[in-house]
């Protein structure tokens, strides 16, 4: 898991954000996606930026890993593990 969250924060910072802000970026995709299921990468996008993050900061790709990590989170809070929350 930990390496998975690794890869987040890499291609994050690629984007120019910090390894600080990437909680708050996660909980803003979060927010944004509510219960959408499988969100639309323009859309999220469109939503961070009427937040104040910069326009194209998701890709396909970094949305997934976000995606997987939050639906591995619930699974583990289930168990009393916090994935999300080791950032």
């Amino acid at each position: 898991m930990e390496q998975i969250i690794d890869v987040l924060v890499a291609r994050l910072s690629q984007k120019g954000v910090s390894p600080d802000e990437v909680p708050w970026l996660v909980r803003d995709v979060l927010n944004g996606v509510g219960g959408a299921g499988e969100p639309a990468v323009t859309a999220v996008n469109q939503r961070l930026s009427t937040l104040g993050w910069d326009g194209e900061i998701l890709d396909e790709v970094t949305l997934a890993i976000i995606m997987y990590l939050a639906e591995k989170s619930d699974e583990d809070q289930l168990s009393g593990y916090r994935t999300l929350a080791s950032f």
